[in-house]
Order: C-alpha cells, then structure tokens, then sequence
C-alpha cells in the first residue's frame, strides 16, 4: 500500500475535545503523546477546543459542501488527518455519546474529497493511508450503568468510522468508567494498558 502524499509511516493524529486543560482527558492525551515522541514517532496533536474550532456547517459552506473545496479554518486540520498513519480519539461521554465539538470534527474535516467521494451510489473512501487507530473514553458512570442508558460513540467508533478507513488493520478502544467515584487503583491499571498499546506502537 503507498502512503498518501504527505502521510509518514509512522506520523499519529491525536485529537482531543476537553474543554478542561486540567480533565483526565488531557491527562491521557499528555502521556499518549509523551510514549511517541519517546521512540522517536511524529506527533500531530489537535485540540478541537483549544484552537477554537467551530463544529458547525454553515449555510454558505453547505452550498459547497459537496465541492472539492476546503474552507480555510479547516486546512491544516485536513492536512493532519491525510498525513496520519495512526489515530488517536481521547473524549469523554456526555448526554450518551460523543460531545458536540467531535461530532463537528467529522462533520466538517472529514468531508467530501477528504475521507470520501460519492460516486453515484457508492461512496469511496479516501483514507486508506490510515492503518491503526486507538478510541479512549472516560465515563461518570459505572459499566453497568453505561450499560443500561447506552453510549452512542460505540457504534460510531466500532463500525460507522471504519467504514471510512478500508486499510484499518489494527483498532482498539479503551473505556474509564466511574470517573465521578474513580478508583485510582483501576483507573491506573487501565492508564498502564494505554502506555502499553503506544510503547510498542
């Protein structure tokens, strides 16, 4: 398989959407980052709120929408996403699913001509450069309470996304649960198996 124009074999994509500098999320977005750099493997970071990204389509970028075209907030997000060979979500659950600003994400950048192309009734993915890809979720709640009101980013990330990554060999989620009555012994645990997944990356 070639690589995109611009993508690294080993460049990954970590996108963040925390609003908190301070949350978990950050925290493990820090350490995902820190065991990269460690082995010497680019690192593009995105945080969808600090650089201020606007998860909404406009009336006037709809009228393209379908267009090769991108708009100018969005260049150097499209220019990460087909430079990564891996990526990386870190997102916590809100109102059962995944929060606003990330729906936007792949509302907006991944688009037409970006991580798709329609060809009458097929649609074509355009991402094939991505191989591996990591999800970590942080929850309030316990699995057995998550369980029961569901999580709508599962199906997303498990089955709606890779549709759009036909190279995708290596995917895996992690899942912190009962973060509002957190057990530091288990959430350590599962912080170390995060660490593990990107020492040997």
């Amino acid at each position: 398989m070639n690589l995109r124009d611009g993508a690294h074999a080993d460049t990954c994509l970590v996108v963040t959407c925390h609003p908190s500098p301070t949350s978990f999320c950050a925290r493990i977005a820090s350490e995902i980052v820190r065991e990269m750099e460690a082995r010497g493997a680019p690192v593009l970071v995105d945080d969808l709120v600090g650089i201020g990204f606007n998860p909404a389509v406009t009336r006037e970028e709809f009228a393209t929408f379908y267009q090769d075209r991108i708009p100018d907030d969005l260049v150097r997000l499209v220019a990460h996403l087909r430079a990564a060979r891996e990526l990386v979500f870190v997102l916590p659950v809100w109102m059962y699913a995944m929060p606003a600003i990330l729906k936007g994400y792949f509302d907006r950048v991944w688009r037409p001509h970006v991580a798709y192309r329609v060809k009458g009734e097929e649609i074509e993915a355009l991402l094939g450069h991505i191989t591996r890809m990591t999800v970590i979720v942080t929850h309030g709640r316990s699995m057995e309470e998550t369980a029961l009101v569901g999580d709508g980013s599962g199906s997303f990330f498990e089955t709606s996304l890779p549709s759009l990554l036909p190279n995708l060999i290596d995917a895996r989620r992690f899942d912190f649960y009962a973060l509002d009555t957190p057990d530091s012994a288990e959430i350590e645990r599962e912080l170390q198996r995060v660490r593990d997944r990107f020492k040997g990356a």
